[in-house]
């Protein structure tokens, strides 16, 4: 239920979510700098500008004598030991450099501070502003890919190295490059998707009619519509609002504001299923209402839920929940979802967002 007003030192007292720019990102944004060089289409790795974030040294090392090998300068490779760090030599590298050349970032997906999902965001919303002079190539290193992946479908990157990356993997990604810097191959990113707080439909599945309706009124109120809203009473409507649901626009988000915790489970198999079978084609963003704490924001429990809202929420709090949805959004797959067709992805093609959620130790 929606908290009338706002009292300090309570949860009422979270300020609304604002912008938040890192401050190489604002750098960029704001200088006035000279407009983008022609591009020099006579490109090899020793002209090949390089930004490698990685926070464990071991791994840095390793992929520093991998590159070297493939015939990049060490003087042109600049290492950084998170997202932040890489977003720093960015904003640097716009100005200095083989600014004719192309600019390869290489990103590990795990990384403390700001990881290799968030970063890749991050450049992604600087390319949409037309704020680089020097757009660069992003790439992700991984430790669960098995091989080269392109297309993956899980972030902000045209293409995923396995970790520890060697001389092969390298000199795929360069061709791949390659390719992208002369004929303008890339692949669809999700940080290029829209997200409109009037383009979102939302179930809202709780058995108690006056927490269904305050739900569902809240996000109402923060600007969803109000004819994209359906309602559930019980476990098998909600079961029939998700499949009806694959019907709809997979452009659009979809949020689930699950009231019931131990409708979960149930919720989480039907998705597992439609994923396996290849046939979903809308993902859901599944927001737990039923919490009885403090409490807000993303969840720790993967397996059931992307965020939290306390039972007794603000209008701040549906707007936290929002911009945890848009991150995600951004961040997550493209748009819409389909199966992929025979022939256009390798056999072992990952899901969408194993690279977040299944990281192994190594990472």
């Amino acid at each position: 239920m929606i908290a009338d007003g706002a009292q300090a030192g309570t949860r009422s007292d979270v300020p609304a979510p604002r912008e938040r720019t890192p401050s190489p990102m604002r750098r960029v944004a704001e200088s006035q700098g000279a407009p983008a060089p022609a591009r020099d289409f006579d490109i090899s790795p020793d002209t090949t500008d390089v930004i490698y974030a990685e926070d464990e040294e071991v791994f840095r090392e390793t992929a520093v004598r991998e590159l070297l090998k493939v015939g990049f300068l060490r003087h042109n490779i600049y290492e950084a030991d998170n997202g932040l760090g890489a977003l720093d030599h960015l904003a640097r590298m716009q100005n200095e450099g083989n600014i004719s050349k192309p600019l390869l970032v290489l990103l590990d997906v795990r990384m403390p501070g700001m990881d290799g999902r968030e970063c890749a965001f991050q450049i992604q919303e600087l390319v949409k502003k037309r704020v680089l002079r020097r757009e660069p190539y992003v790439v992700c290193i991984s430790s669960i890919a098995r091989q080269v992946e392109v297309d993956e479908g899980g972030g902000n990157f045209q293409i995923v190295l396995p970790k520890p990356i060697n001389v092969q993997f390298i000199e795929d990604a360069f061709q791949h490059l390659q390719q992208w810097w002369t004929l303008g191959y890339s692949r669809e990113l999700p940080a290029w998707k829209t997200f409109n707080p009037e383009e979102i439909d939302v179930i809202a599945a709780d058995d108690e009619p006056v927490c269904r309706l305050s739900s569902s009124t809240a996000f109402t109120m923060a600007g969803v519509q109000a004819e994209s809203v359906a309602e559930a009473d019980d476990v098998d409507e909600l079961a029939e609002c998700f499949m009806a649901s694959q019907d709809g626009d997979a452009s659009r988000p979809l949020i689930i504001l699950l009231g019931k915790e131990a409708w979960a489970a149930s919720l989480r198999s039907w998705v597992e299923e439609q994923r396996a079978m290849g046939t979903i084609r809308r993902e859901p963003f599944v927001v737990c209402t039923s919490v009885d704490s403090e409490r807000i924001g993303a969840s720790m429990a993967v397996e059931d839920f992307h965020a939290f809202l306390p039972r007794t929420f603000t209008p701040n709090d549906v707007q936290w929940c929002l911009e945890y949805c848009r991150l995600w959004w951004l961040t997550r797959g493209v748009a819409p979802y389909k199966k992929a067709e025979q022939g256009d992805m390798p056999q072992e093609e990952m899901e969408p967002e194993e690279l977040s959620e299944e990281e192994d130790d190594d990472d």
